[in-house]
């Protein structure tokens, strides 16, 4: 059980992040900095070796997010990622 000042402690940070522009829910993610990685290379391969498989929409999204990488674009570009994965794997077992 947490004491009564950790808790104090805790809102105060929580005040403090959100005073300054950060949403403390999601600031202490310890994966970002491996989904971060992930994500770049993500958008790499697709622009490379999928631009074929490509809407205008989802070049867009793979646009924006080399241009500012925020939370929500990151893993909008995994699962856009994962998504041309699935239907690349469709198309090899259809030959």
């Amino acid at each position: 059980m947490q004491s009564y000042q950790t808790i104090k402690d805790m809102k105060l940070r929580d005040a403090w992040l959100k005073a300054n522009g950060y949403n403390p829910n999601t600031f202490f993610n310890p994966d970002f900095q491996a989904d971060y990685i992930r994500a770049n290379a993500a958008s790499k391969q697709l622009v490379n070796d999928c631009f074929d498989l490509l809407t205008q929409e989802q070049m867009e999204l793979i646009q924006a997010y080399n241009i500012k990488a925020t939370h929500k674009r990151m893993y909008q570009v995994l699962n856009l990622y994962k998504k041309i994965r699935r239907q690349l794997h469709r198309q090899m077992q259809k030959k």
